[in-house]
C-alpha cells in the first residue's frame, strides 16, 4: 500500500523566522524595503496583454528574489524530523511525504505518526 502527506506551504516565505539582527538586518531591510511588484500577463493566443496596478510588498521575501534560497535552506532538515521509512520530497514550498507499508491497519498507523512528527516540526520552526 502506498501513501501521501502534500503539504502547499501557504505564503511560506512570509512566516520563516529568519532570525537575523545587528547590521545584516539593516541590509535585509534596506533591501526589503520600498518594494513593489505587479502582475503581467501576455496572452499569445488572443495577442493580448494585461498589467496590474503596481502594489507595495509589505511583508515575506519575494518568490524569485535572490532571498528565496533562504527558504530551502531552512526547510532542509525537514527529511530528519520524520520516520526513515518514508521518502520526503522537498521543492521549495510544496513539499511530498510518500509512504509505503504491507497492510492498511498499518499505513494508518504509519500516515498519522508521520502527520504528528510533520507538524510537531512545522510548529516548533514557526513556520505556521
Amino acid at each position: 500500500m502506498a501513501s501521501s502527506i502534500l503539504c502547499d506551504l501557504e505564503k511560506t516565505l512570509n512566516s520563516v523566522n529568519h532570525g537575523i539582527s545587528g547590521k545584516a538586518k539593516l541590509l535585509l531591510e534596506s533591501y526589503l524595503q520600498n518594494t513593489y511588484q505587479r502582475v503581467h500577463i501576455t496572452n499569445s493566443y488572443f495577442n493580448s496583454n494585461t498589467v496590474s496596478k503596481w502594489t507595495k510588498i509589505k511583508y515575506g521575501v519575494p518568490q524569485g528574489s535572490i532571498l528565496g534560497p533562504l527558504f530551502l535552506v531552512y526547510i532542509n532538515d525537514l527529511p530528519k524530523a520524520v520516520e526513515n521509512k518514508v521518502l520526503p520530497i522537498l521543492f521549495a514550498d510544496d513539499t511530498s511525504i510518500l509512504l509505503t507499508s504491507p497492510n492498511n491497519m498499518q499505513m494508518q498507523s504509519d500516515h498519522n505518526l508521520v502527520f504528528e512528527q510533520l507538524n510537531k516540526w512545522f510548529k516548533s520552526n514557526q513556520i505556521f
